[in-house]
């Protein structure tokens, strides 16, 4: 009986099983996993109960390690991307598919009825969905765009270093560069000068009616800006009643010009004058279908006063064209014409700079064949222009003059032309002259 007790098994009451099974639960193995490619270790993570800790020891004496493993870094990286590359291309691959199918599809899609007279468009549902999910992608691929360039933009326009200017070459000033626009860096503060109300019965606020003020006082400066040689005023017609009649005749003379002209010549000089005469006398204004018709009619006739300017015989001469002053003449037909004082004077100007330029050419060129007397002729024609229509001081007319002659005469001969001018036409004022040999400096 003590050995049939001996070998039974203990009788276990639920209260041991339950300690059994949470002891099996805490002394269960520990599962071993590998070990990764960046690991830290330090002795904190240690065994406590390997040894005693030393209470003389101090916390300086730890030592932590950093373990990179650039190997195993690399392997996961390149694995990382072989299977992106993989599932983008079974990706393109299927949508390549896709397209393809859906455009066999579409192909048949519509067909007619002869016997019902109708059309029947029939097609699968991948094909539609494929349709859609296109337009729709590429109209989000195209926002995406759209909004990535206007963010680059601001970045750029916000962070970029220094200002900006916009160069424009001006074809009356013989394609000198000018600036047409400005931006400043940090706030673009004429922006925001130039911002009205948006309602037009809200009170104009303080920086409003401060931009108007710049505005008009800018455009005044503009309009009394004006060369000393331009008339103050121009004569009003003599005849006041029957004005249709004349206004008639400027029409008819206005289309002979053009007629002319579009036949392949040149302006006849007659016509200025008459066309002249006709609108001083009753007021009427002559019209051109274009503005470039009516620019190069102006411009034909600046050529003709410049010339009757040239046959003067002795510089202190005013030269006149029908009984009256050339520059009350150019400045009345500008008037005539409906040109604006500041679009005359460009082109008178940019007209003068160029014959100035050309007589000097061709001075220098009389120079060197050894005809003395025709090269002064040149160099009066100069002093008579200039003597009419002076160059306003350190203009970009003769700036451009002086330039162009520094590419074809070198500085001995520009002095030697100023010599020439100063015995020929003997006059106390040179600086335009001076300006336009380049030789201020």
């Amino acid at each position: 009986m003590n050995a049939a007790s001996s070998t039974a098994p203990p009788v276990l009451l639920p209260s041991h099983q339950h300690r059994l099974r949470r002891a099996s639960l805490v002394c269960s193995p520990l599962v071993l996993r590998p070990r990764p490619s960046l690991s830290i270790s330090s002795s904190l993570f240690g065994h406590r109960r390997s040894r005693p800790p030393d209470p003389k020891s101090s916390s300086h004496g730890r030592n932590l390690e950093l373990t990179v493993d650039p190997g195993a870094i690399a392997a996961q990286a390149s694995a990382a991307a072989g299977r992106l590359r993989r599932s983008s291309e079974e990706s393109l691959r299927r949508f390549l598919s896709a397209g393809e199918e859906a455009y066999h599809d579409l192909r048949t899609s519509v067909r007619v009825d002869r016997s019902r007279n109708r059309v029947v468009f029939s097609c699968r549902e991948s094909s539609l969905l494929f349709v859609s999910n296109l337009f729709l992608w590429s109209f989000v691929a195209v926002l995406a765009a759209r909004a990535l360039v206007w963010l680059g933009l601001g970045f750029r326009s916000r962070w970029r270093f220094g200002d900006w200017s916009l160069i424009r070459r001006d074809r009356s000033l013989g394609g000198r560069e000018v600036v047409v626009g400005r931006r400043f860096r940090g706030r673009d503060w004429n922006k925001k000068s130039f911002t009205v109300s948006r309602s037009p019965l809200s009170p104009v606020r303080g920086t409003d009616l401060k931009t108007v003020e710049n505005v008009a006082k800018i455009q005044r400066e503009k309009q009394e800006k004006l060369p000393k040689w331009w008339p103050d005023s121009i004569p009003a017609p003599v005849i006041g009643t029957g004005k249709q009649d004349y206004q008639r005749e400027v029409d008819r003379l206005v289309r002979a010009i053009m007629d002319y002209r579009m036949s392949g010549k040149d302006y006849r000089y007659d016509d200025i004058i008459q066309l002249r005469e006709i609108c001083k006398v009753s007021g009427a204004r002559a019209s051109f279908e274009t503005a470039n018709a009516r620019d190069s009619f102006f411009r034909a006739s600046v050529d003709f006063v410049l010339n009757s300017c040239s046959r003067a015989i002795i510089p202190s001469d005013k030269p006149q064209i029908g009984g009256e002053d050339v520059r009350q003449f150019i400045a009345g037909l500008a008037d005539n014409i409906g040109l604006t004082n500041s679009r005359a004077i460009t082109l008178v100007s940019a007209a003068v700079a160029a014959r100035t330029r050309s007589c000097f050419l061709q001075c220098w060129a009389f120079e060197v064949q050894g005809k003395r007397a025709e090269a002064l002729e040149e160099l009066l024609k100069i002093c008579h222009i200039h003597q009419t229509f002076p160059p306003e001081e350190h203009s970009a007319e003769m700036e451009m003059v002086g330039s162009g002659l520094k590419r074809h005469l070198t500085i001995e001969q520009r002095k030697h032309l100023l010599s020439l001018y100063k015995e020929t036409c003997g006059a106390d004022d040179h600086r335009s002259i001076v300006e336009a040999l380049g030789l201020e400096r």
